[in-house]
């Protein structure tokens, strides 16, 4: 087997990239290489041509950054049906890994990814690409729109850009009428937010949903009803303590296995898929494909 690192050079510590070399060279019978993405987004085209030369290859793909990372190289397989993927996690958000509790300190450790097991776990399909751990529209669009333009202020320090744009997003966006289908209900109203999660954490360590299981074909559903910029705040630090008692009088939740949805005004859509902003469209869909991404895990890990 071939081992294939793709390595986010700028998530993480600056010394990241170098660490991951230095410790691979120590192991030993290992067939491996390593591929620096240049900016943003290079992970997709990047897998697309390993693919191509590798092609006769067995490979074992491994996303080493964070949220965005994995999402971007998820998109560069035709097929993940015959994909093997390993999250190395460095990033500023590692949201998906949340679903196994104590345990997601060991993807922390190359040499356990290495020697790990695969197990299927769901995924994301929507049409405009796929996602692992959430789909979500609203404040967190507007959040993602923001932090790209207050990305230069990581000087001041690494969460800094990511605590303004989420101020920015809960002080000055708009609730919008949406129009949506979960499975086959229709649901019409004014709405914040709206999520469709694979997880139960997005943004690092917000605590969206008290039970999720991403292994039984299902995605968990949120959406937050228009309130003031009091009351979100209030909410915001109702998923940062996990107060779900509070979360559930403040929004809507369930669960379903495929959301379709737009704005009632006929324009364009930006969505958010695990933190990266994706091109708008007049409507959306996004389903869950059961068991459909071969994960690697640490030997012995399960949900």
């Amino acid at each position: 087997m071939t081992h294939i690192f793709i390595v986010n050079p700028y998530a993480g510590e600056k010394t990241f990239a170098d660490d991951l070399r230095r410790k691979l060279k120590e192991i030993k019978n290992l067939k491996y290489f390593v591929f620096n993405t240049k900016r943003a987004g290079d992970e997709e085209a990047l897998v697309r041509r390993i693919l191509h030369i590798f092609q006769d290859e067995e490979l074992r793909f491994y996303c080493c950054g964070g949220s965005g990372t994995m999402r971007n190289m998820l998109n560069g397989f035709d097929d993940l049906e015959k994909a093997e993927i390993a999250f190395f996690p460095c990033g500023l958000t590692n949201d998906f890994l949340k679903v196994f509790g104590e345990n997601e300190a060991r993807f922390h450790q190359i040499e356990e990814l290495i020697e790990g097991d695969v197990i299927q776990v769901d995924y994301i399909r929507t049409n405009h690409g796929v996602a692992l751990n959430q789909f979500s529209t609203g404040l967190d669009s507007s959040h993602a729109i923001k932090f790209e333009e207050y990305r230069s202020l990581a000087a001041l320090g690494e969460r800094v850009p990511y605590v303004m744009s989420i101020a920015y997003a809960l002080i000055f966006s708009k609730p919008l009428e949406y129009e949506v289908y979960l499975d086959d209900k229709k649901v019409v109203g004014p709405f914040s937010e709206i999520i469709f999660g694979n997880g139960h954490v997005m943004g690092g360590s917000l605590f969206l949903f008290e039970n999720s299981c991403v292994v039984e074909g299902e995605a968990s559903w949120l959406f937050v009803p228009k309130q003031n910029v009091f009351r979100l705040f209030k909410l915001l630090r109702a998923f940062f303590k996990m107060d779900y008692a509070l979360v559930r009088t403040m929004t809507k939740s369930g669960s379903c296995k495929k959301m379709r949805l737009a704005r009632k005004d006929g324009k364009p859509l930006a969505v958010n898929m695990d933190g990266e902003l994706v091109s708008e469209s007049l409507e959306w869909t996004a389903e869950i494909v059961q068991q459909g991404l071969h994960l690697v895990v640490p030997k012995g890990v399960r949900l």
